[in-house]
């Protein structure tokens, strides 16, 4: 059995909502809204770790630096 890394791992809602720091009601409104990736499996939602700190990062902003 191919094993998998911490990255990988398939997370349920609670631990997706602790990675994002929010409510878990807010990760079940998100994937409602498609906003955030997730997985069925059967009729489970699971998170990948990985996928869900892709997601974090490509909405961080960074400022620009001032010129002065």
């Amino acid at each position: 059995m191919e094993e998998v890394s911490a990255e990988e791992e398939l997370v349920e809602p609670e631990a997706a909502a602790k990675i994002l720091t929010v409510k878990t009601i807010t990760v079940y409104k998100w994937v409602y809204e498609r906003k955030i990736p997730f997985i069925k499996v059967g009729g489970s939602l699971r998170f990948r770790r990985s996928a869900l700190r892709d997601w974090l990062r490509e909405r961080e902003y960074i400022p620009a630096k001032k010129n002065d």
